[in-house]
């Protein structure tokens, strides 16, 4: 009799250890769905956009990429975009464009050592990129002078020589020698400052005080424009991973009733020993409760993933952006509206 409760014993108890580990690696897949990061949704729409800007890239169209990066980098912003703004760094390198580069280098290492200030884990490919980039500022920062354009109370348009204009303060890289900063581009008025800058050097360009009349707003109004975009409350694939964790978590349940019904069947045969019988006897209660409590963990996900499931259409809402303003002579004045 002691024998054979061992044996009985035994095989509940590997069937108990089937069943938990069924359940734990279907727990799992909820778990790691659950934490994955939730801007992995959010940037699923501009994949097939950041594709096209690598082909362009690849293909020697650079001004082209920049300008399908550079869109999905001015909606997404800087926090999300960090690994985006490398891609333009480098595009920009490329290009010889050395202001655009250095500041979007600089924006990625911003964001990379602010993540690892808060000690999240950074990959291994971001930390190369992330040598590389270090790498690169010190190289533009020894090959160009910079002119460090200050920002006046009136927000004044500045340009180093041809260059796009801009607004606010900034720094431009540019080649050794003498260069022209004008403030106000385009006006009677405009204000030319010159300067001179040596590789590796650094220098100061401010407007004079007297150069530049206080702004007026131009007969020039910016047309609103509105952005709207569906918000979910998380990530889809939550929905899906809480599916396969339910499917995956009926094999215990499966499992545990058809060893039930094997007992029943040795009890109620007519050719079995009566060994076996009384074996299959004492088996069956242990396997009987095993087959009724593995049934909680597909029962217990099934509502989960039901819940999850109203909540992610239920929680879904639009998000309204609205933009309009005036442009001014050095600046702008801009109004925004939003629902959330």
């Amino acid at each position: 009799m002691s024998i054979r409760l061992r044996s009985s014993r035994g095989r509940v108890a590997r069937l108990v250890l089937t069943a938990v580990r069924l359940i734990a690696v279907a727990l799992a897949v909820v778990t790691l769905a659950t934490s994955a990061r939730a801007d992995d949704d959010a940037l699923a729409p501009y994949r097939d956009r950041f594709r096209l800007g690598m082909e362009k890239y690849k293909g020697g169209a650079i001004g082209e990429a920049v300008r399908v990066w550079n869109a999905i980098y001015e909606e997404i912003g800087p926090k999300r975009g960090y690994r985006l703004s490398f891609n333009l760094a480098r595009a920009y390198d490329t290009n010889g464009e050395a202001t655009r580069a250095a500041e979007r280098y600089r924006s990625f290492l911003d964001e990379v050592e602010g993540r690892q200030r808060a000690n999240e884990a950074i990959e291994p490919l971001v930390e190369r990129e992330a040598h590389d980039a270090t790498d690169r500022i010190d190289v533009l920062n020894r090959e160009h002078g910079r002119i460090q354009v200050t920002a006046r109370a009136d927000a004044t348009l500045a340009q180093v020589d041809d260059a796009d204009p801009r607004l606010g303060a900034f720094t431009a890289y540019v080649a050794p020698g003498k260069h022209v900063v004008t403030f106000g581009p385009g006006r009677e008025d405009a204000a030319k400052v010159e300067v001179t800058v040596a590789a590796g050097e650094i220098v100061v360009a401010t407007a004079p005080e007297s150069a530049l009349p206080p702004a007026k707003l131009l007969p020039l109004a910016v047309d609103p424009i509105t952005h709207r975009e569906l918000r979910r409350p998380f990530s889809r694939v939550v929905l899906y991973a809480g599916g396969v964790a339910t499917v995956a978590s009926v094999v215990a349940p499966v499992m545990a009733y058809s060893y039930a019904n094997s007992l029943v069947t040795t009890y109620r045969s007519t050719t079995a020993s009566q060994a076996s019988k009384t074996q299959a006897f004492g088996d069956y209660s242990g396997a009987r409760t095993l087959a009724y409590a593995t049934v909680a963990a597909p029962v217990t996900l099934g509502v989960l993933t039901g819940i999850l499931t109203t909540w992610y259409f239920a929680g879904t809402h639009e998000v309204s952006v609205t933009a309009s303003g005036d442009v001014t002579a050095r600046g702008g004045v801009m109004t925004m509206r939003g629902t959330f």
